[in-house]
């Protein structure tokens, strides 16, 4: 039922834009494209509960030890739209495992983790222009495996395969800061399946190439997110620099 409500809710995302397109197009028929691959060096906080137990008392993974442990990552940020109207979608895939030892315990992870935004945005001004407000799906799909070990003798094992389907808003806003350097900003909340997310950026664009067409974009970006999966809560914390190329045309 939930991945029918979220395919609905996308489909219904889709109408929107194309509606809103359509009736932009006598105003301005120029179709806009942004595909931006970006890195974000986020170091992570989780306190993990399990049926009501903080069995881990936190756990904290800097980026500098999340390069150990990751086994695949891919994010990127896809915009297309014309007049007043754009839609994009941005995913991130991550998977990671690693083991973690402490005084009296030892904790295994095993995690593949799906974060998705699709969204429409409505700009003012006209699509390029400084600010636009949005509003979306936000999806969230774990595949989280958590071995709790005394010694070598196993204390608890859990697993989470849970997928969650929030509403999204939002509202992005640039500063033009010279002929070459922008701000991009960028803030979000979430809610639904979740039990609520929320989301900052601040980038600084730095537009090159002889038409001035493309961006470098670095900054910084904070996001926090509460799941639950039965007896099992997760709490994330994640926050650090981000970096990436933005192509338009």
């Amino acid at each position: 039922m939930k991945l029918d409500y979220g395919m609905a809710a996308i489909a219904a995302l889709i109408l929107l834009f194309a509606l809103g397109s359509s009736a932009s197009a006598q105003e301005n028929d120029k179709t806009f494209w942004s595909v931006t691959p970006y890195m974000w060096a986020s170091d992570t906080s989780l306190d993990l509960t399990v049926e009501d137990t903080g069995i881990n008392g936190g756990v904290k993974i800097p980026f500098s030890d999340l390069l150990d442990v990751l086994d695949t990552a891919f994010q990127i940020h896809v915009e297309g739209g014309t007049g007043k109207w754009s839609s994009f979608i941005d995913v991130t895939l991550l998977e990671t495992s690693d083991t973690i030892d402490r005084p009296l315990q030892t904790i295994q992870t095993n995690s593949k983790q799906t974060f998705l935004d699709a969204a429409a945005a409505y700009w003012p001004q006209g699509v390029g222009s400084q600010l636009n407000f949005y509003g979306g799906v936000r999806y969230t799909g774990f595949d989280n495996r958590y071995g709790f070990l005394i010694g070598a003798n196993p204390l608890v094992e859990r697993r989470s395969t849970a997928d969650y389907y929030d509403a999204l808003i939002g509202i992005r806003y640039r500063f033009d800061l010279s002929e070459r350097w922008g701000l991009l900003t960028r803030a979000d909340l979430s809610f639904g399946d979740s039990d609520g997310t929320a989301l900052v950026q601040g980038l600084f664009a730095y537009t090159v190439g002889k038409r001035q067409q493309n961006r470098i974009v670095f900054g910084y970006q904070y996001k926090e997110a509460e799941y639950k999966d039965g007896g099992l809560e997760q709490e994330y914390s994640l926050n650090g620099p981000m970096a990436g190329f933005n192509f338009r045309f």
